[in-house]
């Protein structure tokens, strides 16, 4: 170490002083990247753990169903299977539902981005040159009375 400090006493400032930055730079990224390893381990084992506890709570509510559906005395055992039949309904149109609510959004949001500024509204075009303003729509004949005339002098 006392070759480092006498290395270290013969260069400039300004090289001690960049060598201090970039020994400092290795080290946060180092920190960095150990940071992110945990990071992504906690995320992976978050993920495997609600599924483990989505994948539960799904088996005792079907167990809790199974035990009311039996409880349950019906004249008809029909109308129990249609009520079951009808909950699976439920669930695939809460599926859809959810599928349709994120579909919703996506396009609102590009709906909203393809029309935020009015270049992106009008592209390149112009104004027409001929357009009127409104004083001088009020002062154009009836539409429909210049076709009948057109149409009368054409036949």
């Amino acid at each position: 170490m006392s070759s480092d400090t006498a290395a270290n006493a013969q260069k400039p400032p300004e090289t001690h002083d960049l060598n201090n930055v970039l020994i400092h730079i290795k080290n946060l990224e180092q920190q960095k990247q150990e940071l992110e390893r945990r990071l992504q381990e906690t995320e992976e084992r978050a993920a495997r753990m609600s599924q483990k506890t989505k994948a539960a709570m799904q088996s005792a509510m079907d167990t809790l169903m199974k035990k009311w559906m039996d409880a349950v005395e019906t004249k008809d055992d029909v109308v129990k299977q249609q009520f079951k039949n009808g909950l699976d309904t439920h669930e695939g149109q809460e599926h859809n539902l959810e599928k349709l609510r994120v579909e919703n959004n996506e396009f609102r949001g590009r709906f909203d981005n393809s029309f935020a500024t009015e270049e992106s509204r009008t592209g390149s075009k112009r104004k027409s040159e001929t357009e009127l303003d409104p004083g001088e729509v009020s002062q154009v004949k009836d539409m429909w009375s210049d076709f009948a005339c057109d149409i009368g002098r054409n036949f």
